[in-house]
């Protein structure tokens, strides 16, 4: 009857190794399990975080897109004002003075009319586009602005 018993302790033995091998394994994947979790739960977090920080900077770009276009906008509408001015001046005038106060006029509503489809486009530009655009406008609106004073000098010269 030794050998059972012999046998019956070495099996215990092996099932002990086994089963603390098990619980072991069980630990080691459930630590894993909590790790990776864990590494989930910081990634969702960091791009909550880089979702919400590229709304904010879109936020403020459109503000300040809103904002330059408004600015634009309005020293347009004084070049606009002053042109009508102009043009209504030009209707009392006469001979060479006309002449040359109508090819003043034309350039500046040529300048006038590159102006307006640069508007267009800074409408429906964005990005880096809508900052090339923006500039180009400007350029634009300081072409008309001299066109304009051309225009009025023009017209001055006649009275």
């Amino acid at each position: 009857m030794k050998i059972p018993a012999f046998l019956f302790l070495i099996g215990f033995s092996i099932c002990g190794v086994a089963c603390d091998k098990g619980e072991e394994q069980a630990e080691l994947a459930r630590e894993a399990a909590e790790k990776t979790a864990a590494a989930q739960r910081e990634m969702d977090e960091a791009k909550a975080k880089a979702a919400q920080e590229i709304a904010d900077v879109e936020r403020k770009a459109g503000e300040a897109r809103l904002e330059a276009r408004a600015e634009i906008q309005k020293d347009l509408a004084a070049i606009d004002r002053k042109a009508i001015s102009l043009k209504e001046s030009l209707a009392t005038t006469a001979g060479k003075a006309k002449e040359n106060a109508v090819a003043a006029s034309a350039e500046f509503d040529k300048r006038r009319g590159v102006l307006e489809a640069d508007l267009q486009k800074l409408n429906t530009a964005t990005g880096a586009a809508w900052d090339t655009v923006k500039a180009e406008t400007k350029l634009h609106l300081d072409a008309a602005r001299e066109g304009l004073d051309s225009f009025d000098k023009t017209l001055a010269a006649k009275r």
